[in-house]
């Protein structure tokens, strides 16, 4: 289920790419919408996108390329390596790699970028809703 897509962010393009017989690559193009209330309180005067919406746009973009609603169960590993302003940086990359790991569960790696910036790195589980 989609709680930032189309209000917090947009996707303006999104590419999967086959890379084994179990394992794709998604490349989402996305922009912030500065405006977004919740820049009000993260923070006044200085807006900054709070961690917990990089993950779940994380999840939200998986979710869009598998094509069917995830729940995260396992985080290995989560590395938050710079702020992202949303009036300097709106237009954010995210690189993704799914390795299908058993019936209905899934490995992503994710790395969110934006030039030659790295804001986010994670590591994680998912299953399939059911």
């Amino acid at each position: 289920m989609s709680i930032l897509a189309g209000s917090f962010y947009h996707t303006h393009s999104f590419h999967i790419t086959e890379t084994g017989e179990l394992q794709q690559e998604f490349l989402a193009l996305t922009e912030l919408d500065p405006g977004h209330p919740i820049f009000l309180g993260h923070f006044p005067g200085n807006p900054v996108v709070p961690g917990v919406c990089q993950v779940q746009m994380v999840k939200e973009l998986l979710e869009k390329g598998m094509n069917q609603p995830l729940k995260l169960t396992e985080s290995d590993n989560i590395k938050f390596l710079s702020l992202i302003n949303p009036n300097t940086t709106p237009r954010l990359e995210f690189r993704m790699t799914v390795k299908h790991v058993a019936d209905r569960q899934i490995s992503a790696a994710a790395t969110i970028v934006s030039g030659d910036t790295v804001y986010l790195k994670f590591k994680g589980k998912f299953e399939f809703e059911k």
